[in-house]
């Protein structure tokens, strides 16, 4: 992995990692991945089944949900959420080509977690370094404008 950012001590960001990252992150204290990126895609050096079987080999848990130009669909986003959650007791790698969706996944995660509204997440994702900008702003507000929890 040429980027990887910690945004908690149990969530962590990242590019594309090769298989050697993946072998490695067992012993780094990691207890499952993320993989946002679609088939296809460029420089991608393993496909998403196969580093699903990869990442399983090593002994992690592993979920895959493509992200790309449609709407996020809110089964998908609470599936990769109850992931995150369920694997907090270790970290969790969540990877896409260069780490924008990562980003922007992560962060939907924290404002659902914390309550936060669109301009909220922005704001204290920016601290968090979760920066995100054009499209992929418009994916997270869009996605917390329409899945806020009202109460």
């Amino acid at each position: 992995m040429n980027y990887h950012r910690a945004i908690t001590p149990s969530i962590v960001i990242a590019d594309q990692p090769t298989e050697a990252d993946l072998a490695a992150l067992k012993e780094a204290g990691y207890f499952g991945v993320v993989n946002l990126r679609n088939d296809g895609e460029p420089e991608q050096p393993i496909g998403t089944k196969a580093e699903g079987e990869v990442v399983r080999s090593h002994g992690l848990d592993y979920i895959h949900m493509g992200v790309g130009g449609t709407p996020l669909l809110e089964t998908k986003v609470d599936e990769v959420c109850k992931f995150i959650n369920d694997h907090a007791e270790g970290k969790v790698l969540v990877h896409c080509r260069k780490g924008g969706r990562a980003a922007a996944i992560v962060l939907i995660h924290q404002a659902l977690t914390h309550g936060w509204s669109p301009s909220e997440a922005v704001n204290k994702g920016k601290a968090l370094g979760l920066d995100v900008d054009g499209n992929l702003r418009v994916m997270v507000e869009t996605y917390l404008d329409d899945h806020r929890k009202v109460e």
